[in-house]
């Protein structure tokens, strides 16, 4: 009997092509703690593999300016895009993420909407969004919070109910999205006390921070937990902006918060 130790040149290793070769690249880059070491091997791997999607997604989070930004963001789209084809977006809608390699593709499009939405092409933001729900349903990405802001920032409100009846869910993202809608319709104070309470027992440390009686840190959190104050103030980073936009809302809050 042979002794599997007396095999001779057993292939341990096996020869990556360029796209393995530059993902392991890219791997390497999200790894350094120098930015001008991950676009250089953004750089790199795209040498290796122009179709690296993950490469465009690290430059375009590399650079501070719109020009670049827009340029890598829009160029890691379309390689995707014209790589798999229309007919693979189609007949995975609904399943997107499930499937590996199309990650960086969703994370360069939700990085790209929300590049445009800071840069006032707020249209061109939420249909970019809307179609990322649509292949991804299940929303790992967590999308579904900016797009409400979104909606509600555009007063698109039937669109805001569409959304919550879509992820009906007990986190403070989606009850105080919930109460704020019942506040800009102007619903009975029943009703609005009703959801107020339902918010507030869901984080109640959401209500402080938007009457800015506790003042919000300067980095959002790494991690949160349903209930707790990093949770609070995640919420708030993203959603302060829509409340504070019309005082009358602000007003209300404080109404009810006082009672």
């Amino acid at each position: 009997m042979t002794d599997i130790l007396d095999f001779p040149d057993f292939p341990f290793e096996f020869e990556q092509n360029n796209e393995q070769k530059a993902q392991d690249i890219v791997y390497d880059a999200w790894d350094s703690d120098s930015s001008a070491q991950r676009k250089r091997l953004a750089q790199k791997a795209l040498e290796l593999d122009p179709n690296c999607v993950d490469a465009y997604c690290i430059l375009a989070a590399e650079y501070t300016s719109y020009k670049k930004k827009n340029e890598y963001y829009k160029k890691g789209i379309e390689v995707f895009r014209k790589k798999y084809g229309e007919k693979f977006f189609s007949e995975n809608r609904g399943d997107f993420w499930e499937i590996f390699e199309t990650r960086p593709f969703m994370r360069l499009s939700a990085g790209y909407g929300q590049l445009l939405w800071n840069n006032e092409k707020k249209d061109e933001a939420v249909q970019i969004y809307e179609e990322l729900l649509q292949l991804n349903p299940n929303d790992n990405q967590g999308l579904r919070y900016t797009l409400i802001n979104w909606f509600i920032d555009q007063n698109q409100l039937d669109k805001v109910t569409e959304l919550l009846k879509e992820y009906q869910e007990g986190t403070a993202f989606m009850l105080f999205s919930d109460l704020l809608l019942s506040i800009k319709k102007q619903e009975s104070d029943t009703k609005i006390l009703k959801k107020y309470i339902k918010a507030k027992n869901a984080n109640p440390y959401v209500v402080k921070y938007l009457l800015k009686e506790n003042e919000l840190p300067e980095y959002l959190p790494d991690y949160y937990g349903f209930g707790d104050e990093n949770e609070a103030v995640t919420y708030c980073f993203g959603s302060m902006d829509v409340w504070l936009k019309d005082q009358d809302t602000i007003k209300k809050l404080k109404e009810i918060s006082d009672e």
